[in-house]
């Protein structure tokens, strides 16, 4: 049995622009006299490099507003409307577990304590997986990719990611490493050198993959 590994974010759904919508919608709900001023950019920094786990001391004072006046729990209540999935995602999704693969999603969290999980909900995505493993470092990653291998010890994982900077830390032979093209990401060379790695463009490439896995592993 093959276990897929999907990364969510900028993989399986489009959330690059739902960002920018989101973050100027919750300072202009909950702050609205900040987004005529000076300050708005500011604000709106803080914010972005909070959410993304960068938030710098110099920030630290804004976020400690924002999140008294409910701007970042208001970010994440309206972030879920602006994500559109990605061409062909749920169709491979569903199509690989009709196949009898395990479909693990497997995900940075999010800042927000549960985000991640609120995000796949709200957005239709959570009961499309056998499983939901989230991580909150690469360590924590490490640790969680290797207790799926306990779990599944002779089968072929399939991790899917448009990180690929994530996998360079892997280097269990029986795992097939896939890099989702993104425009937002850059390509780690030394990836390419490996055997088991493979960068697609869409997503139905996986059946295709998943078609002529056993004699890609021998």
């Amino acid at each position: 049995m093959a276990v897929y590994l999907f990364d969510f974010d900028g993989t399986l759904v489009d959330s690059h622009q739902a960002v920018e919508k989101a973050l100027r919608l919750a300072i202009e709900r909950t702050m609205p006299a900040v987004i005529e001023s000076d300050l708005y950019d500011e604000y709106y920094r803080a914010l972005f490099l909070f959410i993304k786990g960068k938030l710098t001391y110099r920030h630290l004072g804004v976020i400690h507003e924002l999140v008294a006046q409910g701007t970042i729990h208001e970010y994440y209540r309206l972030m879920p409307q602006f994500i559109q999935d990605l061409p062909n995602a749920r169709r491979v999704v569903r199509t690989l577990r009709k196949r009898g693969r395990r479909v693990i999603s497997f995900s940075g969290e999010h800042t927000y304590p549960g985000g991640k999980v609120i995000f796949m909900k709200k957005t239709d995505w959570y009961d499309e997986f056998d499983s939901v493993v989230t991580f909150k470092s690469t360590r924590d990653m490490l640790q969680k990719f290797q207790a799926l291998r306990d779990l599944y010890p002779e089968d072929p994982i399939v991790w899917v990611d448009d990180s690929p900077g994530r996998f360079t830390y892997i280097t269990d032979g029986n795992t097939l490493l896939v890099q989702k093209a993104s425009p937002y990401k850059h390509d780690v060379a030394l990836l390419f050198e490996r055997w088991n790695f493979m960068k697609i463009r869409n997503l139905r490439k996986l059946l295709e993959i998943d078609n002529g896995l056993s004699e890609f592993f021998e």
